[in-house]
């Protein structure tokens, strides 16, 4: 399963989840930074802030030896383990966040 936002893509795989970087917004909120992928039980909190009418919505994923941003949305726009979405997106960004979840918590 895989939904694309803002700056990035989320696919959800078989035990992992991985952030692809892609596109002129991936550019300009973390520059040259690859993919990364993060096996499912290293996660150890998900934060999900829904898209308002002028601002952004983001899934951010916190981990195991992993740092994130702590404070609200402009500094989540450059945390590598956060995929921003639009309102229009934020329907497939709430159904794989319930089925990571589901994996994370069976």
């Amino acid at each position: 399963m895989e939904v694309s936002g803002v700056n990035g893509k989320l696919i959800l795989g078989k035990g992992y989840i991985e952030i692809v970087r892609k596109g002129f917004m991936a550019l300009m909120t973390q520059g040259f930074k690859g993919n990364k992928k993060i096996a499912l039980k290293q996660i150890s909190a998900i934060q999900f802030k829904p898209a308002g009418i002028f601002t952004n919505g983001y899934i951010q994923f916190s981990f195991l030896g992993g740092s994130e941003s702590k404070s609200g949305l402009m500094m989540a726009v450059h945390d590598e383990n956060t995929i921003m979405f639009t309102k229009v997106q934020q329907e497939a960004f709430e159904k794989i966040k319930e089925k990571i979840e589901s994996e994370i918590y069976s």
